[in-house]
């Protein structure tokens, strides 16, 4: 057999092609076939997965995570903060520094953010010369030529080249002469070598952090202040007192983030950074003023206990103006606590659709158990090979073209065969016809004697005849057969039959003759089919009653084997007949 032929671009998307597709789509419907297993551990092993997604189902999805609910996390938030506190530092012998929110918040605003300095140090300069930095080994020198072209990244302005030795009268004699390269820029160079004590009473300044917060999908408004004036003026955040008050403590921000004391106190001293977060978790199915923010802290800067560079947190600002002509500045390096507010949130209400989606998707999830159970079946159980022959069918589409010939075929050699068997049942049935008639007319009564008389007068007729003769050679001889097995058969069924031919009649000695054509023919040719009507007359000139059976079949296959007049080959092939004998 060949290979399997595709169809054309052009009759794939021909109109039948297209119509036909469509015509399936809408009045076809396909459904998935069903095997069923009858295993123990197959079964308890797939209602055992499905009873796990169940529960994750129900549990997990719409019970804990709200799976029945449109949700919404797009929030948009507003923040707000202010502190309050008075500290105080020691700067001096008998000096006091006391500090207010203007001091120690820099800057004032921030977005999201707050900077509060729990310790500084501070450096009041002019611009002039001066020698450089006394803590730095490298700006040591002992002559000019040390502080030429001399490149250090960590100067405190720009060098002069000169080197700056300190006078004879404070110095022993005996020690070495050294002096500091000279720089012209900000004098004195800052001194930041020795932190000083943190801001006392930093711990109780208080933090106050207002936050305005708004779900868009459902349009609804929230603010973290929902509690009365007086309430609010006498509360400090406690987790378990008061968990949704917005005034913090910095000493109980410390106590949550940090329990070690030395850390909190590094932390004041050298700074650190501190998160705050706030949570709004909202059911909008419950009463919206249980709307509340969650707080929650934490710190973000490594602990001074590793050992990591740079700890803390701290930066340097400067405060300018000029007398007489002079520029001056106050230098300020600030450690404190840097405070970083994020703002998140999720809103959720009732809606059909999700809980629609949820559910479809927990029984997708279902179909887990039969995928696992599959692969169990065709695989590891002791029977898969059973299995694999009842699930999957295997189609060879040569095989199965070659079938479908076959079927064909055999369809095409039944018919054929029914055909054949009706024919034959028809002859037989017209035998017997021919038979009863014979009895009952009159051989000199014959109605076609005188249309033989006609066509054998008319020589046309003649040629027609000499022409139908030829083409039904076939037919006549197994109609002649057929009727020799028919007399046979009568010969000794009957015993009448069995005298001798001159005691019976002339219609008994035709009905026991070899049946043969007679010169009464009439041939009807068409274009495409050819129906030779075939008359068989008693009265035949061509019979002679006195003529044996052998001898008129002997006469009849004579005449019947001489050749076709006019050579026509169509006249060889085989044509339908109907034949009447009267």
């Amino acid at each position: 057999m060949g290979a399997v032929q595709c169809l054309s671009f052009r009759d794939y998307f021909s109109f039948s092609h297209i119509r036909s597709i469509c015509h399936g789509f809408i009045y076809e419907y396909e459904t998935p076939k069903i095997v069923t297993i009858h295993s123990i551990s197959i079964a308890l092993t797939c209602r055992l997965i499905q009873l796990l997604i169940l529960c994750y189902g129900i549990a997990y999805l719409m019970i804990y995570k709200k799976g029945y609910q449109e949700t919404d996390t797009s929030i948009i938030s507003s923040i707000t903060l202010k502190v309050k506190g008075i500290g105080y530092n020691q700067t001096g012998p008998n000096e006091t520094l006391v500090v207010d929110g203007a001091d120690y918040i820099v800057p004032p605003q921030e977005n999201n953010a707050l900077f509060l300095m729990t310790n500084f140090i501070r450096t009041d300069q002019e611009h002039s010369k001066c020698p450089e930095a006394s803590y730095e080994k490298a700006t040591a020198c002992s002559n000019h030529s040390e502080c030429q072209n001399k490149d250090f990244h960590k100067a405190n302005g720009k060098w002069t080249g000169q080197c700056i030795k300190p006078s004879r009268s404070s110095i022993n004699s005996s020690q070495t002469i050294s002096g500091r390269c000279e720089l012209e820029g900000w004098c004195p160079v800052e001194n930041d070598t020795v932190v000083p004590n943190p801001i006392r009473d930093a711990l109780n300044f208080t933090i106050f952090i207002k936050n305005f917060i708004e779900f868009p999908r459902f349009k609804v408004i929230r603010k973290n202040i929902q509690q009365s004036s007086d309430y609010l003026k006498a509360c400090n955040y406690e987790k378990d007192e008061h968990p949704i008050c917005p005034i913090f403590r910095v000493g109980t921000l410390l106590d949550i983030i940090e329990s070690d004391p030395e850390e909190q106190e590094n932390m004041l001293k050298l700074g650190g950074v501190i998160r705050v977060k706030i949570d709004w978790r909202c059911n909008l199915d419950k009463p919206l003023n249980q709307c509340l923010p969650e707080y929650s802290f934490g710190r973000l800067d490594a602990k001074f206990k590793e050992g990591s560079f740079s700890p803390g947190f701290n930066f340097r600002f400067a405060s300018h103006w000029k007398h007489q002509n002079r520029s001056l500045r106050t230098l300020t390096k600030a450690f404190g606590l840097r405070f970083i507010i994020s703002v998140s949130g999720h809103a959720g209400r009732f809606d059909l659709i999700t809980l629609s989606l949820n559910i479809g998707s927990l029984i997708g999830i279902l179909g887990l158990a039969t995928f696992v159970c599959d692969i169990v079946a065709l695989y590891v159980h002791g029977q898969s090979e059973v299995y694999r022959q009842q699930k999957f069918q295997d189609v060879d589409l040569n095989l199965l073209r070659l079938e479908t010939l076959n079927s064909l075929a055999e369809g095409m050699m039944d018919e054929a065969a029914k055909r054949k068997t009706k024919n034959v049942e028809n002859q037989e049935a017209l035998k017997d016809n021919v038979i009863e008639n014979h009895n009952t007319i009159s051989i000199t009564d014959s109605p076609t004697k005188d249309k033989y008389q006609r066509l054998k007068d008319n020589s046309h007729h003649r040629h027609l005849y000499d022409n139908s003769l030829s083409s039904s050679t076939k037919s006549v001889d197994h109609i002649s057969t057929t009727a020799n097995h028919y007399h046979q058969r009568q010969s000794n069924t009957t015993h009448p039959l069995t005298q001798d031919s001159a005691s019976l009649t002339p219609v008994k000695q035709r009905r026991l003759g070899p049946k043969r054509p007679s010169q009464l023919t009439c041939s009807t040719n068409s274009s495409r089919d050819k129906v030779n009507i075939v008359y068989v007359d008693e009265d035949s000139p061509i019979l002679d009653e006195k003529l044996p059976p052998d001898g008129i079949q002997r006469n009849l296959h004579s005449k019947l084997s001489l050749p076709n007049s006019n050579g026509n080959d169509q006249s060889n092939r085989p044509s339908p007949k109907i034949e009447t004998f009267l």
